[in-house]
C-alpha cells in the first residue's frame, strides 16, 4: 500500500513540560536564594560600618558595643529603636540591593518565558498529533493513500501516539477490506453482465424459432419468453449500477408526472390483473432527481403492489412535501408483507412468502438501489388497514 510520509518531529509530550518546569523552578529558587545571601551580607555590612564608626567617635563605647555583640542581646524586631527615632527607614540602607532584586526579577521572568514555551510546545505537538489523525481518517474515507504518522523515539510516548498507532492499525485494514469488497463486487458485477450477455443471443434465437413454429406456439412461448428477457435486462441494470457506470443525472423533476408515467407504463398488466392504479394530484412539488431512472424505480414498486392486489381493488399512489423532505407513498390492498418477509425484501433475488411463481426477486432491490443512490430513502411495511405499503422520502 502507498503511504505519504508527513515530516517527523523527535520531541516527546512529557519530557518537555517536565525539563522546562524543573529550569522554571530552579532559576526561581536560585535568584530567590541570592537575594536572601546578598540581603544578609549588606546588613552585616551595615551593622558592621556603624559599630566601626561608633568605636572610632567614641572609644569609651567599645567594650559595650563589644558586650552586647557578643551576647546578642538586640531589641526585638519592630521596637522603635535610636534610628526610627532620628528619621532612618529601612530604604535608607537598600544601597546596592537594587541590583539583587533585578536579577531576581529576571530569574524568575526566564523561568516563566521557559514554563510557557513548554506549554507551546506541548500544545503544538498535541496539534500536530490530532491533525495527523484526521488525515488519517480523512485519506481513509476517501480513498487516498494513508499518511504515515510521527514515530515517537521513547516506546511509552504516551496515550496520544498510542491511539494514532491503533488507528493507523485499524485503518489500513479497514482499507484492505474496503479494496477486497470492491474487487469481489466488480467481479459479481461483470459476472452478471457476462450472465445478461450470454442469456441475449438464445433469447432471440427462441423468439425466432417460436414464430417460426406458428401463432400457437408464439403465444405459448411468448410469457416465459418475456419473463427470461426482463430478468435479462433486470441483471445488465444491476451489473451497471454495482460497476458505477449507470449515469443518474439530478435535475428537477415533477412527482406527480412521474407517478403517472409509470402508472401508464403499468396499465396493461393492472388491466390484466382487474386492478385500478390512482395517482392523487395534490399539487406541484418538485424533487431534484433522475426522471427515467426514478420513474422506473416507482414502475417496479407499483408493480409490486398490482401483482398483490385483489382484483376490483385499488392501488393508491399520492404524495406530498414538507420542510425536510417530499413523500411519495404507494400502496395496495392485498394481505401485505408476512413479518419474517420484511427484513429481506430488498434482497436480491429474495422471493417472499407470497411471492409470484414468475416473480424473480430482482424489482425492489433495483428500485432501492435507485432511488439509495439518489438521496431518496424507500422503506416497506404493512398499512394499518391492511395491504402492503411503500414511502419513499427524497432528500435532495
Amino acid at each position: 500500500m502507498n503511504h505519504t510520509r508527513i515530516p517527523r518531529r523527535a520531541a516527546r509530550l512529557l519530557p518537555p513540560v517536565l525539563g522546562l518546569l524543573a529550569a522554571n523552578l530552579l532559576a526561581v529558587a536560585a535568584a530567590v536564594s541570592l537575594l536572601a545571601f546578598w540581603h544578609s551580607r549588606q546588613q552585616l555590612a551595615l551593622l558592621d560600618g556603624f559599630c566601626t564608626a561608633l568605636v572610632a567617635r567614641a572609644p569609651q563605647s567599645a567594650d559595650a558595643v563589644y558586650a552586647l555583640a557578643k551576647e546578642g542581646n538586640f531589641a526585638a524586631p519592630g521596637t522603635p529603636g535610636v534610628l526610627s527615632a532620628l528619621g532612618y527607614r529601612p530604604g535608607d540602607f537598600a544601597d546596592g540591593t537594587g541590583a539583587l532584586y533585578a536579577a531576581a526579577a529576571a530569574g524568575f521572568g526566564v523561568g516563566a518565558a521557559l514554563f510557557a514555551a513548554a506549554l507551546l510546545a506541548v500544545h503544538r505537538r498535541a496539534d500536530r498529533q490530532r491533525r495527523q489523525l484526521i488525515a488519517l481518517l480523512d485519506a481513509a474515507r476517501s480513498g487516498r493513500p494513508l499518511p504515515l504518522l510521527d514515530r515517537p523515539d521513547a516506546p511509552s510516548e504516551g496515550s496520544a501516539a498510542q491511539l494514532g498507532d491503533e488507528i493507523e492499525k485499524t485503518v489500513t485494514q479497514l482499507t484492505l477490506t474496503r479494496e477486497a469488497a470492491v474487487k469481489a463486487r466488480d467481479r459479481f458485477a461483470q459476472n452478471l453482465a457476462d450472465i445478461a450477455h450470454q442469456l441475449k443471443t438464445p433469447l432471440t434465437a427462441l423468439g425466432l424459432a417460436a414464430q417460426q413454429a406458428g401463432p400457437t406456439v408464439h403465444r405459448a412461448m411468448a410469457p416465459q419468453l418475456d419473463r427470461l428477457t426482463r430478468l435479462e435486462e433486470s441483471l445488465l441494470l444491476l451489473a451497471r449500477l454495482d460497476a458505477g457506470t449507470l449515469p443518474l443525472r439530478a435535475e428537477p423533476a415533477d412527482l406527480f408526472t412521474l407517478l403517472t408515467l409509470a402508472a401508464d407504463n403499468l396499465q396493461p398488466l393492472a388491466d390484466r390483473a382487474g386492478v385500478t392504479l390512482a395517482v392523487a394530484e395534490q399539487g406541484a412539488v418538485t424533487v431534484r432527481a433522475d426522471p427515467d431512472w426514478t420513474m422506473e424505480a416507482l414502475l417496479n414498486l407499483m408493480k409490486n403492489c398490482v401483482e398483490h392486489a385483489p382484483a376490483g381493488s385499488t392501488v393508491h399512489c399520492t404524495y406530498r412535501q414538507n420542510p425536510l423532505y417530499a413523500q411519495v407513498v404507494i400502496q395496495d390492498r392485498g394481505a401485505g408483507f408476512a413479518p419474517a418477509d420484511l427484513p429481506h425484501l430488498f434482497e436480491r433475488f429474495y422471493r417472499g412468502q407470497n411471492a409470484r411463481p414468475d416473480s424473480t426477486g430482482i424489482g425492489l432491490a433495483i428500485a432501492k438501489e435507485l432511488l439509495e443512490r439518489q438521496k431518496a430513502l424507500l422503506t416497506a411495511g404493512n398499512a394499518p388497514e391492511g395491504g402492503g405499503r411503500f414511502e419513499v422520502r427524497f432528500y435532495g
